[in-house]
């Protein structure tokens, strides 16, 4: 197998050392090189086969001279007589091989002319297996191994081991390593000693003179870009020609790779399932590491809505989608994406699928269109049930939607209240469940409601403010602003309007999806520093410009305000609290928070298609509205548990062990510990936006240094997150010309909310490491935002992600505060920093450098 592979490789032009195949009865004939050195390599047929894969079990002997080679030879030889029970499986198989074509050939004849036949053919068999390699000695600086696919079954990944010196140095241990692992499109990044080498550190370091040579060593040991540019081409190339994911020795002289060996990875299950993970949208809900019970809540949450949404279409005929449904999300490195093949499935159901599904990618933000399916076409028959059953619920979903708000209403008051008075924790949990059932057994139809939303916002195909829900927490925060700054924080004016707020919206928060967040209602310190810090900022604010009139921003005007934008927020009389504000104000006191809309954008409310489009969306974020509050009802009752057992670690449990640690006191000390270390280490790794995985598989926690690459010269496409340009290398025309003047950098994504605006960018990964008073004035830079980003959008000028569609929340609140914002651009976190100043333009989608920090 290997030399069979080695001269397909030559064949097509590949970077192969000389070589040539000998036989057991042949003498070796070196005519075919001038080098004084060889490698005699193993050639056992089944060593690298799917059935025999018998890779490093026989003899390889390295920098042979030339007068010792036929005596190599007959050591390697020897070694396949020293495994009898490897060849005489291989033996077995061939022979079976041989029966069974031999079968065919002679159909008809004698018995004993097929057994003759068979016997020849075997004795030919056995004498091609006994073969060696005789290939030309490189001296390399450096050698490894190359896998096309992660052999664990990370399909979207590649992986390069790499030592200094030969390649059996690195397989025995003797040298240190570096492995590359490199998502095509994704990220490319490295682990192992050195990986996390920097001037300071080398600096630092090199005060030591036993560190110094250590350290030289282990930074020579590295690749430079061109160099894994060239591996991982070499590796993608030799995998189309063969067609099968590889293990791929290579070796690297003087600057060139050669490939001293290339055989199929046989260690893949292929009878596991291919899943698609995306974490489009999906991270606006659930951002960063969560922990294990959000992920097992979620997972039962998404699967019992899209059940219920079964039973609405397909009738009896759930069941046969019962195991896709239990697969709508799944768990990644601890963070979340969606089982996007499943959702392909369900939106193949609906008619006009494959116009719908495009629609539904824009919308949600998928940057890879790459369609996937994992069940069967449905049939002619299905399609029908479920395109007649669509146009009802298409039809009827603002009227269900408003019953849904009234239902869940009613249920939650009773709920909170039960959730106040119970004090057992075995109680609690089975109050968990039952509302798990009863809250969300009627929230499928928020599915249709969203395809409603999708399409009618298509169709429509401006990007309108609408009159949404959304705003109310804005407006509420904005009030309790005004409220502190005229009375204090001490006041019991303001303790009461706080009060009044996070009964309404005090689950509101970034992260709000995951049980674990900690939210103004479950610490009420939270929102007084956020109170604070933008009392403080709107007081520096006045104090630079002192020349404007007082009365403008005299805290008696920013009261009224704040008066009549909490009697929009909450109504007057709330459903939530009845002690709000009320005030006669005039609309014009609250332009701060919510200006109103211009007269020209009167007219699209007569369009049926415009008011369809508002009413869904609108319904769309009161269900989100609703939804973060069973959420924070569901917090309520872990924390109540956690108080009276374990803490804050119930929330490193699944479901199902919280509920055996309660019912049967198992003790989960270990599993809580492993889990609490397991997060911090997926904290170090890069993001990835899509993987593709052979049934349940995930990535190395990787508790070494960690040192995330620039591959600027890898991308034939968008970029990604994760990805950083810490190298002069391999920067294309965007960022330089030849002459070293700066040239026009520009970025194209979605456009969500109209306008343009010019300023510095102000880059956040996460919103716990800045106060709200550094985004005043800036343009954010994020991965993506949730509900919890408001106030920091409300203090800045402008918006830039990653991630997001039309209807994300990025784009909602951007287009309701009239910020411009544009949404969607690839690898924008590694291609912008802090400083930077650009220049964005909403309607189109661009984002122009004009500028950028030194």
């Amino acid at each position: 197998m290997k030399a069979k592979n080695l001269g397909i490789l030559a064949a097509e032009g590949f970077p192969v050392p000389k070589f040539i195949v000998l036989s057991e009865r042949e003498e070796p004939d070196l005519s075919f090189s001038e080098k004084d050195f060889f490698a005699v390599r193993s050639n056992f047929s089944a060593e690298d086969g799917g059935e025999h894969s018998f890779a490093g079990q026989f003899l390889t002997r390295l920098n042979v001279k030339r007068e010792k080679v036929e005596e190599a030879v007959q050591e390697v030889f020897a070694s396949y007589a020293g495994s009898l029970d490897y060849k005489e499986k291989a033996n077995r198989g061939k022979e079976e091989y041989c029966s069974q074509k031999q079968g065919k050939e002679e159909q008809g004849k004698a018995e004993q002319e097929k057994a003759e036949q068979k016997k020849a053919e075997q004795k030919k068999v056995e004498s091609s297996v006994e073969t060696v390699i005789i290939q030309e000695m490189l001296f390399p600086e450096k050698s490894g191994v190359l896998f096309t696919k992660n052999p664990k079954g990370l399909l979207s990944e590649m992986v390069a081991v790499l030592g200094q010196g030969l390649g059996d140095k690195v397989v025995e241990d003797q040298e240190n390593v570096l492995t590359y692992h490199y998502f095509p499109g994704e990220c490319l990044y490295m682990e192992g000693h050195g990986a996390g080498f920097s001037p300071e550190k080398e600096e630092e370091k090199s005060k030591s003179l036993a560190l110094e040579g250590s350290l030289q060593k282990s930074q020579s040991l590295g690749l430079e870009e061109e160099e894994l540019k060239s591996l991982f081409t070499l590796g993608e190339r030799i995998e189309q020609l063969f067609q099968k994911p590889m293990d791929i020795e290579f070796a690297i002289e003087g600057g060139k790779i050669y490939i001293l060996q290339a055989r199929e990875i046989t260690t893949f299950d292929t009878h596991l399932p291919i899943r698609i993970l995306d974490n489009s949208n999906i991270s606006e809900s659930f951002p960063g590491i969560c922990l294990p019970l959000s992920v097992s809540f979620a997972k039962e949450m998404y699967s019992g809505i899209f059940t219920s949404l079964g039973r609405r279409f397909l009738g009896k005929k759930v069941s046969s989608y019962k195991e896709l449904f239990q697969q709508m999300v799944g768990e990644f490195s601890g963070r979340m994406y969606y089982e996007i093949s499943s959702w392909y499935d369900i939106l193949r159901l609906l008619p006009f699928s494959k116009k719908i599904i495009p629609v539904w990618q824009g919308m949600l933000g998928v940057s890879n269109e790459e369609i996937a399916f994992s069940k069967k076409k449905p049939s002619f028959f299905l399609k029908c049930r479920i395109a007649f059953l669509f146009c009802y619920y298409f039809f009827v979903s603002q009227r269900k939607m408003k019953e849904l708000d009234r239902f869940f209403q009613e249920r939650y008051a009773s709920y909170t209240k039960q959730v106040e008075d119970e004090e057992d924790v075995k109680a609690l949990f089975s109050l968990f469940l039952k509302m798990k059932e009863d809250l969300l057994r009627e929230w499928d139809i928020t599915l249709m409601n969203d395809m409603v939303s999708f399409i009618s916002t298509h169709l429509y195909g401006k990007k309108t403010a609408f009159s949404l829900e959304t705003m109310k927490p804005v407006r509420a925060l904005s009030a309790l602003k005004a409220v502190a700054g005229k009375h204090g924080l001490d006041s019991e004016e303001y303790r009461r309007e706080k009060k009044s707020y996070i009964s309404a919206y005090g689950d509101r928060i970034e992260g709000e999806l995951k049980l674990e967040t900690r939210t103004f209602r479950t610490n009420e310190e939270l929102l007084d520093r956020w109170i604070l810090d933008a009392l403080e900022t709107e007081k520096a604010g006045q104090d630079s410009r002192g020349d404007f009139p007082k009365e403008k921003y005299s805290l008696r005007k920013g009261y009224s305000e704040a008066e009549h934008s909490m009697q929009k927020a909450y109504g007057k009389k709330d459903s939530f609290e009845t002690d709000s504000i009320e005030t006669d104000c005039a609309e014009k006191d609250c332009e701060e928070t919510s200006r109103r809309e211009k007269p020209s954008e009167q007219k699209p409310r007569k369009s049926f298609l415009y008011r369809l489009a508002e009413s869904s969306c609108n319904n769309r974020e009161i269900s989100r509205l609703h939804r973060t509050r069973c959420f924070g009802l569901m917090r309520s009752i872990v924390d109540k548990i956690g108080e009276k057992t374990i803490g804050f670690d119930v929330y490193y449990l699944s479901l199902e062990e919280l509920e055996e640690m309660l019912f049967s006191g198992k003790d989960f000390s270990l599993k809580i510990a492993r889990e609490k270390e397991l997060r911090k280490a997926y904290e170090r790794l890069p993001v990835l936006s899509r993987v593709k995985l052979l049934g349940k598989v995930d990535r190395d926690p990787l508790s070494g240094e960690i040192r995330v690459l620039n591959y600027e010269s890898f991308k034939g496409k968008g970029n990604k997150e994760g990805i950083g340009r810490d190298t002069e290398e391999g920067k294309g025309e965007t960022e330089r010309k030849e002459d070293g003047e700066s040239t026009p950098r520009v970025f194209f994504g979605r456009g969500v909310s109209k306008g343009i605006f010019r300023g510095e960018v102000l880059k956040i990964k996460s919103l716990q490491e800045i106060r709200v008073a550094e985004a005043k004035g800036k343009i954010l830079l994020s991965y993506s935002t949730d509900p919890g980003w408001f106030p920091y959008l409300n203090m800045a000028e402008g918006l830039i992600t990653e991630r997001g569609s039309l209807l994300s929340h990025s784009a909602i609140l951007a287009r309701e505060l009239e910020k411009p914002a544009v949404v969607n651009i690839p690898n924008i976190m590694e291609e912008l920093h802090s400083g930077d100043i650009v220049e964005i333009d909403g309607d189109l989608g661009i984002c122009s450098v004009v500028k950028q920090k030194e």
